[in-house]
């Protein structure tokens, strides 16, 4: 393996680290209000499917959204 490569080779791996390093502080918040609203609207759609069920509005066929 020639220096060059070797040289390129490091300087790459180099520069993806650095990427990494200052996008992480970034990206990691808004992955976790990312998966935050998701638990929020996973636990707003199982409370309105309870609360649908619990009515009984499912009961008439003319209700359902099917």
């Amino acid at each position: 393996m020639s220096l060059l490569r070797i040289w390129l080779i490091g300087t790459a791996l180099f520069l993806a680290s650095a990427m990494v390093w200052a996008f992480v502080p970034i990206l990691v918040p808004i992955l976790l209000v990312f998966v935050g609203l998701g638990g929020l609207v996973a636990i707003i759609v199982a409370a309105a499917r309870a609360y649908e069920r619990r009515r009984g509005a499912g009961r008439h066929p003319g209700n359902r959204l099917e």
